[in-house]
């Protein structure tokens, strides 16, 4: 049991080294892992789950695994999703996080596909939560790349998409804080 355990923990620490590609496209410097993603839309997870009076505890599960798999299948972006065609890049991941979730005990292993599935079907308040925070996350983080003069024009499309998609007021408030926070910087 606990040579399994370990492997399951040692693919999971893998995210601390994987570079979210998306930015590194972009050209930006020392870009966030995905473990440091993951923490990030945990946090948001449990605290807009707690003031919407859902179930942290569940949104947290699907922040913390909602990228797993990419310590197998490495940072896909949407490029990258396209380019494999979605239900191909779907079933990576679904291959990748069995095989790291049959190293866990079987009844764990269940719940925790279960979790994942939800994210990804997206049919729980929950998974609706966690998907439109992921969706957060990615602007927030542009907002503080952006910071840096000669990257605000390469990511302003990403608050920008998280502002014209979200219907979320107060997720949209918060951005548009943040903005506006980092100004002069962020304006043209």
């Amino acid at each position: 049991m606990p040579e399994r355990l370990l492997k399951f923990i040692e693919h999971a620490y893998t995210l601390k080294e994987i570079r979210r590609r998306g930015w590194t496209r972009r050209g930006i410097p020392r870009v966030e892992s995905v473990a440091e993603h993951t923490f990030g839309l945990a946090l948001l997870s449990m605290l807009m789950a707690d003031l919407r009076g859902l179930d942290a505890e569940r949104s947290i599960r699907m922040a913390l695994l909602h990228d797993l798999c990419e310590s197998i299948t490495g940072d896909l972006t949407p490029k990258d999703r396209a380019r494999l065609g979605p239900e191909k890049s779907v079933e990576e991941e679904k291959r990748a996080i069995e095989l790291l979730l049959s190293y866990l005990p079987p009844e764990l292993a269940e719940g925790y596909l279960d979790v994942w599935k939800e994210y990804n079907a997206g049919y729980t308040a929950e998974a609706r939560l966690v998907k439109e925070l992921d969706r957060l996350e990615r602007a927030l983080q542009a907002i503080r790349y952006a910071r840096r003069k000669r990257l605000r024009k390469a990511l302003k499309p990403f608050w920008e998409e998280f502002l014209s998609i979200s219907q979320d007021g107060l997720l949209r408030s918060i951005v548009q804080r943040a903005v506006k926070g980092s100004e002069p910087n962020l304006t043209p």
